[in-house]
């Protein structure tokens, strides 16, 4: 059989461009319904981190400024989790947005996730043809995406959290990166350099360190490729290296040279006291399903021989040697080992459709691109990856759905209607979270903290004075004016100490 007749059969055997789209659409709807169905239909936030951000973006549209907050409380809780959170400003304005134009924006913050996911799925298919995959093969990477599991400490795509936004972001500029360092002139140069740029930008607002997981591979890219570089490729090296080196420092900057080097030294290597991350240890298979782990590691032995597909390796490869030095070294680079997570099962997805192309590419020098036996590699691969089990936490309780109940919803709305910032509330760990993204006013550090370290909440401080408490109080000077099954709401009627009465 001729090339040019192979070629035939195999465009033949893809399909035409228009259902190769619907062949990924339905993909992308599988694996949407897989993660999203599990929800129920309530689409509300269900992670502490989605709560604390809907809160933070309330303050924001509030007050008109979109402001850094101060790291205070626990250093081992709350305090290092706003320092976190305060690399993710451009989230915060995100959410800031879709609480100004959603109609429904608490009910409906789920479609945020959504809209995340499906880019992250696009994005993988994308990518995957701009690597030369065979459409069935791509699909089969975007049908991995659908087992992976979300919990309260990997995180995962059913969060509406940065982490989930920036991966879909952390594909398409590799995607531009690829373009640029094309030898063949496309003629769009300059759109892919802006694309690039503006990921970059995006990545450093929203999620930093998916910026340097990025330059890592277009580095590891650079240096083990073959052949010469073009001016293009040069330049998106360049570019991604200085703008994310320039943000990051900034982003990072102490005040002077040697806080901002002790301080990054502290930053880049870490140990396993991160919030609760000493007593949570997740294994690989915690991580990533069994069959994705099977097909990823084929792929990713597949793509070290070959100088162009290295960079598909170190995506998976390199998340798992992160693994590894926690778990037996006790150290890490970057990022605490559970976020590790998400990069692992980016680089898995990529390296399962590589090693589904190779197979296919395998078969059809064998058999012919249009044998039945092909055909049913792809399906019995498709119905195991939509089908396979997401991976179980360390602990049933990392699943748990943060919701408030019902009675708290109605004091929540009751707060909005008859009190505005800056007034600040008082309440029990969990219910101190929904009223904050609920109604916008400020609940203690102390108390919220908790949630993060798994201590008991301090005593109220009845010098504090907070304008309002839900529960009880031993306080005096307070004045029950609303209760919500068996619930009460106090507001305080004494001056506060220090207030010259």
């Amino acid at each position: 059989m001729g090339r040019a007749e192979a070629n035939t059969r195999i465009r033949d055997f893809s399909g035409g461009s228009a259902s190769r789209v619907v062949l990924a659409l339905l993909a992308m709807a599988i694996v949407s319904l897989r993660i999203f169905g599990d929800f129920g239909g309530d689409w509300r936030p269900s992670h502490f981190d989605e709560w604390r951000s809907l809160a933070w973006a309330q303050r924001t549209v509030d007050s008109g400024v979109l402001a850094p907050e101060e790291p205070v409380g626990s250093p081992n809780g709350l305090a290092r989790d706003i320092r976190d959170r305060n690399r993710s400003l451009g989230f915060v304005a995100l959410v800031a947005a879709w609480l100004e134009l959603a109609p429904q924006p608490v009910d409906g913050f789920k479609a945020l996730a959504l809209a995340f996911f499906l880019l992250y799925a696009a994005g993988i298919y994308s990518l995957s043809r701009a690597l030369g995959f065979r459409p069935w093969a791509a699909v089969l990477g975007v049908l991995s995406l659908g087992s992976l599991p979300t919990d309260s400490m990997i995180l995962g795509p059913g969060l509406a959290v940065p982490s989930s936004l920036s991966l879909g972001l952390l594909a398409f500029g590799l995607l531009a990166h690829l373009r640029l360092a094309s030898p063949v002139a496309t003629g769009s140069r300059v759109r892919w350099g802006l694309v690039l740029l503006g990921v970059c930008v995006a990545l450093a607002a929203v999620y930093p360190l998916t910026l340097i997981f990025f330059g890592g591979l277009v580095i590891t890219d650079m240096v083990v490729r073959s052949g010469s570089r073009s001016a293009p490729y040069t330049l998106s090296l360049v570019v991604l290296a200085g703008l994310g080196t320039v943000i990051f420092l900034i982003a990072e900057w102490q005040g002077d040279v040697p806080a901002t080097a002790i301080h990054l030294g502290g930053l880049l290597v870490l140990d396993q006291r991160w919030h609760l991350v000493s007593l949570i240890v997740y294994t690989l298979d915690g991580m990533v399903a069994l069959p994705v782990l099977i097909l990823a590691f084929a792929g990713a032995t597949l793509a070290l021989v070959r100088r162009s597909r290295f960079w598909l390796a170190a995506a998976f490869l390199g998340p798992l040697l992160a693994l590894a030095g926690y778990h037996f070294g006790g150290v890490g680079l970057v990022l605490p080992y559970q976020r590790v997570g998400l990069f692992l099962a980016f680089g898995a997805a990529l390296c399962t459709g590589f090693a589904a192309d190779r197979m296919l590419a395998a078969l059809e020098g064998r058999l012919g691109p249009r044998s039945w036996v092909s055909g049913t590699l792809v399906g019995v691969a498709g119905l195991v990856l939509a089908l396979a089990p997401s991976p179980a936490p360390p602990f049933r309780r990392l699943v748990r759905v943060e919701r408030p109940t019902p009675a708290l919803e109605a004091i929540a709305r009751h707060i909005k209607h008859a009190h505005r910032p800056p007034e600040r509330v008082h309440a029990q760990p969990r219910e101190a979270m929904f009223l904050e993204a609920l109604t916008g006013l400020r609940a203690p550090v102390a108390v919220l903290d908790s949630l993060l370290t798994g201590y008991p909440p301090p005593l109220l401080d009845c010098r504090a004075g907070w304008e309002l408490v839900v529960g009880d109080s031993p306080c005096p000077g307070y004045q029950k004016v609303f209760e919500s099954e068996g619930i009460p709401v106090l507001q305080i009627q004494s001056p506060r100490p220090g207030d010259g009465a």
